[in-house]
């Protein structure tokens, strides 16, 4: 498409990537053509929509995009960020806290630490047995050596020799 000065003016479409991560979801949008943040706009609509757009002027082509990404009801859309580093526009949307996510957490926290615990536990438990059991099986071996010998000492003692 030409302008009236004689300019060359063409819309592209951006390739862009999610990265999930524990408590927030990373959109990188690749923008090599731009070289700074100058130009672009991320903007979050009433509705839930994630709006990037942006317009550079490079020689005598003016290029530009409008991207539209539906904003997840998990997100907290007040806390939405944006970097631009590299040719990468990258926008962080954190995952809004509730109740019901910070029991899970707390509840994963305490099952993992009773889990431990059975675990510890049961070694323990595991050990203490063997160890009755082993000072057992040593005790009455003590006491057969000695009965042996006793009987032995009993034995030899009431032998007449001639």
């Amino acid at each position: 498409m030409e302008t009236e000065a004689g300019a060359v003016e063409g819309h592209f479409e951006p390739s862009y990537e999610w990265q999930h991560e524990e408590g927030l979801d990373v959109l990188l949008v690749h923008l090599p053509e731009f070289k700074d943040k100058e130009g672009l706009k991320v903007q979050v609509s009433n509705f839930g929509v994630l709006k990037i757009s942006g317009d550079r002027q490079v020689n005598q082509t003016r290029i530009r995009f409008f991207k539209e990404i539906p904003v997840w009801k998990d997100h907290n859309t007040n806390e939405i960020k944006a970097n631009f580093e590299k040719g990468v526009l990258k926008i962080t949307l954190p995952k809004k806290v509730t109740a019901a996510s910070t029991l899970k957490e707390e509840y994963k926290a305490t099952t993992s630490m009773q889990m431990q615990v059975a675990k510890q536990t049961s070694k323990n438990s595991r050990f203490r047995k063997f160890k009755k059991v082993a000072i057992s099986i040593a005790a009455t071996m003590l006491v057969v050596s000695a009965l042996s010998g006793f009987a032995y000492y009993i034995y030899r003692s009431t032998i007449v020799e001639d």
